[in-house]
């Protein structure tokens, strides 16, 4: 058999269509010898580039994209690769790829391909070892000791997506055959226009992306972190996590930077999965925004991005927002690793800050009161998210 690893970076999804400029790719045997250097096709997406890809995204000046050939194409080449019976396709967050593949074959009006495919994500976050990281940086960093070289590079992060399955094979002292038997679960299969995969199907698997995976000492420290979130670095509904939050976000106000003010004029939010149980991270990300010219807002309908994280069908914000543009509103929708990426950060660097001093705000609230919500203002609980902080 043959592997393809591979990645897809995108001009913008506008109207929820993709419209891919670059789709890396490198191909292994089972033994990971490669069998193609990575290469990176260059693609005319026939389109304007996201205002966030221009500044942060682009690993090529946006001018030598006008003389590539567009999309059809690479139709033939890129249907020959994938649909080879002979090999199996593997990817990061590989779904995404997956529908933007589907998105620039049916904006071409071409047949999607059939193909079997592996999440190198899902499988890194099954390991007893090294599974706090969530994007394909992290993890390099996790598994390979390494910090990743040109990033937004399709090439370089299908090769980098090679170098963590490797990695993560070693451990299990097997190949990579013998890693993608040990994960069934996290294979799935594109049938045209549709996709089949069998990661989110499980009961409990949305709570599962959680629930935060602090190593502790010992196995049993490990199996009771990986199962329970950090209570204290929640901020459920009337929670005092959560006032103290909504009186930070109040006065957080931008600190001097050399960093260009990339989120000049914008209004964000992220998703509830990420905010709720991410307290401490929270507060220093707000400082981020602020510190970037963007502004953070509690309210899906008053932002015009929104930071998703991961794909569960009880992320309210993301059902607002699609809602929001169902009825033409102007509002984007990225996974939060795009903001993480604008302001230099990740979920794992998040994670290491220390707890952060409000002892300034504790001074000016009430005292808690058990019997009472705590910080049950409205402003901090809009109707469409009335589980938590929105």
């Amino acid at each position: 058999m043959k592997y393809l690893f591979f990645d897809i970076e995108c001009a913008n999804c506008y109207n929820n269509c993709a419209k891919i400029f670059s789709l890396g790719y490198v191909i292994t045997d089972e033994k990971f010898n490669i069998l193609h250097e990575k290469e990176d096709v260059l693609i005319n997406p026939r389109d304007r580039f996201d205002w966030y890809v221009a500044k942060k995204m682009m690993a090529y000046p946006r001018s030598i994209f006008e003389s590539k050939p567009p999309f059809p194409d690479f139709y033939a080449f890129f249907k020959e690769m994938f649909e080879d019976p002979d090999t199996i396709v593997v990817g990061y967050a590989v779904t995404n790829d997956v529908h933007f593949l589907q998105d620039d074959c049916r904006r071409y009006g071409l047949e999607p391909f059939t193909y079997r495919f592996y999440d190198v994500q899902q499988i890194y976050a099954r390991q007893p070892e090294n599974n706090t990281a969530k994007n394909l940086e992290d993890s390099l960093l996790s598994w390979c000791g390494v910090e990743p070289e040109n990033l937004h590079r399709s090439d370089e992060d299908a090769y980098n997506t090679m170098r963590i399955l490797k990695a993560i094979a070693e451990y299990h002292n097997t190949d990579l055959a013998g890693i993608l038997a040990m994960y069934p679960e996290c294979g799935g299969e594109a049938k045209g226009a549709a996709m089949e995969y069998a990661w989110k199907k499980p009961e409990g698997e949305a709570k599962k992306k959680r629930r935060r995976h602090r190593k502790g000492k010992g196995k049993a420290a490990e199996s009771e972190s990986a199962e329970q979130p950090d209570s204290a670095n929640m901020m459920e509904r009337g929670s005092r996590n959560a006032e103290l939050f909504v009186r930070y976000l109040s006065q957080a106000r931008p600190k001097k930077t050399r960093k260009p003010p990339l989120l000049s004029g914008h209004t964000v939010t992220v998703s509830l999965d990420f905010q709720r149980y991410h307290f401490n991270e929270m507060l220093y990300l707000v400082q981020m925004i602020v510190n970037a010219g963007g502004r953070y807002t509690l309210t899906t309908k008053d932002a015009d991005t929104l930071y998703t994280y991961g794909k569960s069908e009880e992320d309210t914000r993301l059902a607002a927002a699609l809602a929001m543009q169902e009825a033409g509103e102007e509002i984007e929708i990225y996974p939060i690793k795009v903001l993480f990426d604008l302001l230099e950060t990740s979920e794992l660097k998040l994670s290491r800050k220390p707890k952060m001093d409000l002892s300034a705000i504790e001074a000016t609230l009430p005292a808690p009161d058990n019997g009472e919500d705590a910080a049950n203002e409205g402003s901090a609980q809009p109707d469409e998210e009335a589980v938590s902080v929105g």
